[in-house]
């Protein structure tokens, strides 16, 4: 039985729901987000938590779920460089931008989390956030990342996640946090809504 619905076309969000065990469903995030358009592309300033907040919001509720009486959820997961968001990058010469930008800093990875119930409007939403240490990389080992693409689509021009990514570590909070979807607030989530 599938417990939400998750508005999203990320398949390392669906990875970490479908390894913790949470039946879920995909359903397409809300229409700004249906049509090659993502989370990063629609020109907003601002604080990240508060992006990365309103931004899980319209995935969650735009999207148009099979069935109301489930809760879609929505999530969205920023990267905070001394409070400025680090985006998607555009292309390989951009990637390389940000990757020089990280080096050798320590910066807040946010990720947040919202659980809607399309049927009656309730929803209830938990930001999670994780510190994420970059020391300087040798040129060929920047380069060997930025050749391999696995940066492509991921705020920050990277995942902690990726393979041929040597440099990123977590000094703090949950690694499921800075891949993107961090499991326990779901779980949180779910109980939250089901005891309003």
């Amino acid at each position: 039985m599938v417990v939400l619905f998750l508005a999203s076309t990320s398949p390392r969000r669906a990875g970490l729901l479908a390894a913790a065990g949470i039946p879920f469903a995909l359903c397409a995030p809300g229409p700004e987000y249906a049509c090659g358009g993502d989370d990063h592309t629609h020109g907003e300033v601002g604080e990240p938590r508060a992006l990365a907040l309103a931004r899980a919001r319209r995935k969650a509720e735009g999207a148009a779920p099979p069935d109301p009486r489930i809760p879609v959820l929505g999530v969205d997961t920023v990267v905070d460089l001394g409070g400025s968001e680090l985006g998607k990058p555009r292309d390989r010469a951009d990637a390389e931008r940000l990757q020089r930008a990280l080096a050798g800093r320590t910066h807040e990875v946010h990720t947040a989390h919202v659980l809607v119930l399309h049927r009656d409007g309730r929803s209830a939403e938990e930001l999670a956030t994780a510190t994420v240490r970059c020391r300087v990389p040798e040129e060929a080992e920047l380069q060997r990342y930025l050749d391999s693409g696995q940066w492509r689509g991921k705020a920050g021009a990277y995942g902690i996640q990726d393979e041929a990514q040597t440099f990123l570590a977590v000094a703090a909070g949950s690694y499921d946090t800075v891949v993107g979807l961090h499991v326990a607030a779901v779980q949180r989530l779910l109980r939250r809504l089901e005891a309003t």
